[in-house]
């Protein structure tokens, strides 16, 4: 019998945790990835110059127990917002306590790189603290909604309490939530337009790096139930995903003619997609017409067309009235391939004009996206992702803006679905109905029930419709919302119109 010899502690312990290295041992270390490696493994050097600033002028208050809440206070549509990545997000931070090397590097590496007092600053004893008094771990409560929830803008999505600069370190961290939630978000939005999940994921070429086209998969799986992408990776990982292929210029390139290329990739592969652009995309849709019925007796053969240039829409309805005209009618087997599509408006004028021309989109039309789904307007701003101080152990508080949206909720707030409506309230007030913001870590505890990330993915995929339907009811605040958000209100304007002393 075989023995698993991989032990998954070890290779987390050896590729997640920041090694016993002194800064002095990383200095004389030349290597680009090993340094950004060992750097980013250290938590206390994920912030940046303006938190250690404010931890360095805070430190009396900064101790004391305070809020901060992380508000998406925009919406890519200007409706809802599918969160996805609180909980990867909190797992990395917070899984493994923080080590006396971990600190004496960061201590270092801060005083020796920031030479100048003026950003130099570094609360070693904030940190010594956890470690002396915590075993490392962070003193964190941190109540959030899971990653299913779907939000209205300006809805609270997190709230971080304990000692202020502690939960103020980590907001560059946690801000980057928007990222994959704007993937899901932006996977809604087109759900609603092209619907039946008419869209293979293509965009591996068009991520930054694989990492980034990785994590955008995962938050299209937990929406949109996409299941196919051309990413190999990706397909390991998560064994929900399935591979597609297609044809690509640089096989028809080696050819001496498109229709050689094309019936090498019917007889050597069981489904092939043409490229019909090579030369001319209206004589290489009229060779695949003829390709499909000359192999059309044969059921372990689908051939099908992808369209990649030129007039799209025109094609596409050429190539659909050359199929119906020949009797290629079967919705399995004659889909045509639209590739390249983003923007919004693209997909809904396709899906348009070849309704006009009497075919339905949604029973012929498959799309294939590059950007649109994991990079285009994936940004901080398409969300306006805010991290704001929102209470103090004497008082509620927030900033007043110029920009009413702007405006965070004050205090401690969550979010109440009731029968008929969302109301934001208070945690302190009684709990009536459920509440979308819930526990999920504390001290060095997680309070997540499922474990199996892979089945955590399927779970989260089933809830997320539900929270959909949710998002429908009109929002209010409650009484004691309002009461608080008039009484912070009251109390900056006057401090305000103070005279400076």
């Amino acid at each position: 019998m075989e023995t698993n010899t991989f032990n998954e502690t070890a290779y987390v312990n050896a590729t997640q945790v920041f090694p016993q290295i002194t800064y002095e041992e990383f200095e004389n270390i030349k290597n680009i990835q090993v340094r950004k490696d060992i750097v980013g493994a250290n938590r206390i050097l994920q912030t940046d110059a303006y938190n250690r600033t404010m931890a360095h002028m805070r430190w009396e208050k900064g101790i004391q127990e305070e809020t901060f809440t992380l508000t998406f206070r925009k919406s890519p549509n200007n409706s809802f917002n599918v969160i996805h990545w609180v909980r990867n997000t909190l797992q990395t931070l917070f899984q493994h306590p923080i080590t006396q090397s971990e600190l004496d590097f960061a201590k270092a590496a801060i005083q020796t790189v920031n030479k100048s007092k003026w950003v130099s600053y570094f609360n070693e004893q904030m940190r010594q603290d956890i470690i002396d008094n915590n075993s490392g771990y962070i003193p964190l409560t941190i109540t959030s909604v899971e990653d299913w929830t779907v939000l209205k803008p300006q809805e609270p999505l997190m709230r971080v309490t304990w000692p202020g600069e502690i939960a103020a370190h980590f907001e560059p961290c946690l801000i980057p939530i928007f990222y994959q939630s704007v993937v899901a978000t932006d996977a809604a939005y087109l759900d609603e337009i092209i619907s039946d999940w008419r869209m293979i994921e293509v965009g591996k070429r068009g991520a930054v790096n694989e990492a980034m086209h990785i994590d955008a998969l995962e938050s299209l799986y937990i929406w949109w139930w996409l299941t196919h992408t051309s990413n190999d990776a990706a397909t390991v990982i998560y064994p929900q995903l399935t591979s597609v292929w297609t044809i690509w210029h640089r096989y028809l390139s080696s050819y001496a003619s498109e229709n050689e290329a094309f019936r090498n990739a019917i007889e050597t592969a069981d489904k092939a997609s043409l490229l019909v652009d090579m030369a001319d995309s209206y004589s290489g849709i009229e060779k695949s017409i003829e390709l499909k019925k000359e192999y059309r007796d044969n059921p372990e053969k689908i051939v099908s067309m992808r369209l990649d240039s030129g007039d799209l829409i025109k094609q596409a309805i050429y190539a659909l009235t050359l199929q119906k005209e020949a009797w290629l009618t079967d919705p399995t087997r004659d889909k045509i391939i639209i590739e390249g599509i983003e923007s919004i408006d693209e997909f809904r004028k396709i899906d348009k004009e070849i309704e006009d021309a009497w075919f339905n989109p949604k029973r012929w039309i498959i799309f294939w996206s590059w950007e649109i789904l994991i990079a285009k307007n994936k940004v901080r701003s398409a969300v306006s992702a805010g991290f704001k101080l929102t209470n103090t152990i004497l008082w509620p508080t927030w900033k007043i803006s110029n920009s009413p949206w702007k405006e965070p909720i004050p205090g401690k707030p969550n979010i109440e679905i009731r029968e008929d409506e969302r109301v934001i309230v208070q945690e302190d007030e009684a709990v009536n109905w459920k509440r979308l913001l819930t526990k999920v870590y504390e001290n060095w505890l997680f309070y997540y029930w499922q474990t199996d990330e892979l089945m955590y993915l399927d779970d989260t995929r089933k809830r997320v419709k539900q929270s959909m339907k949710e998002i429908l009811l009109p929002s209010v605040k409650s009484e004691r919302t309002i009461e608080v958000h008039k009484n912070v209100r009251k109390m900056l304007l006057s401090n305000i119109q103070q005279p400076a002393a």
